[in-house]
C-alpha cells in the first residue's frame, strides 16, 4: 500500500469508529499545537496539521486509533500492523 491508500484507510477506520478528523493549519495560532487525539464534550477528535507530510499524518492517526477497541471492526492486517507500531512506519 502506498501512503495515500494507508491514509485513506485510516481515515475510513476513524470514521467507522465515530472519530472526527479535523485538518487545520495548526502552526498559525498563538499556541503551538502538534495535533493528536482529544475529547471535546462527547466527541472523539483527532486534530491534524494539514501541512504535515502524509507519513506524519499516518503516524498521528494510527497512534490515536490505538486507544479504541479495534476488535469490533475489521482492520486489514497490514493496517493493523501500522496501528500497533506507528513509529516504525516509514
Amino acid at each position: 500500500m502506498n501512503d495515500f491508500d494507508v491514509l485513506s484507510k485510516l481515515e475510513d477506520l476513524a470514521n467507522r469508529l465515530g472519530v472526527k478528523l479535523r485538518y487545520e493549519n495548526l502552526a498559525k495560532g498563538p499556541i503551538r499545537v502538534t495535533g493528536g487525539y482529544c475529547r471535546l464534550l462527547d466527541d472523539h477528535l483527532i486534530l491534524i496539521d494539514k501541512n504535515d507530510s502524509k507519513k506524519r499524518k499516518i503516524r498521528l492517526i494510527a497512534r490515536s486509533l490505538r486507544r479504541f477497541d479495534l476488535e469490533t471492526v475489521f482492520v486489514p492486517p497490514a493496517l493493523r500492523r501500522i496501528i500497533n507500531a506507528p513509529d516504525k512506519y516509514s
